[in-house]
């Protein structure tokens, strides 16, 4: 018992004159930083099989939602738009959010969409999951085409 009381406070005085020792003023005074805010990235490409130009009018919408409410619309946490500018798929995409919005046992999905102008031309018609739940933080997106609404 005296033995390990002797060692306590050994390791107890090693403790306390290295700490002293980091504690000796310095030359420079600096003030700490602030934390940084934590961010998770959620990257991949946007591509769809069929073999057909895009427009070059075209844009790329990539969102990560919070599909976590079954019966509630889901919430879009990020969000890119890529311009096509006669670029054609795939399109990479990298999307950014707040660690702090990010619940472990939610669920999260990105999705796309490919549009010209106000009309739809392409979707994801399968569920892309990441973050959470043992998902990733990649994701290559297919997306179908939209057939055009007659006139």
């Amino acid at each position: 018992m005296k033995r390990r009381t002797s060692l306590v406070l050994l390791s107890a005085a090693a403790g306390a004159s290295l700490l002293s020792a980091c504690a000796s003023p310095s030359s420079a005074v600096s003030k700490p930083a602030p934390p940084a805010a934590s961010s998770l990235r959620v990257s991949g490409t946007v591509a769809y099989r069929q073999r057909i130009a895009l427009d070059p009018s075209a844009e790329v919408v990539v969102q990560l939602l919070d599909v976590s409410r079954m019966d509630a619309p889901s919430v879009t946490l990020a969000e890119q738009r890529i311009k096509a500018n006669g670029r054609q798929p795939p399109f990479a995409y990298e999307l950014q959010v707040d660690a702090a919005r990010i619940d472990p046992r939610m669920r999260y999905a990105v999705s796309a969409r490919i549009l010209r102008g106000e009309q739809l031309l392409f979707i994801n018609d399968t569920q892309y999951p990441v973050l959470t739940q043992g998902s990733g933080t990649t994701a290559s997106l297919v997306l179908v085409r939209v057939a055009p609404s007659p006139r």
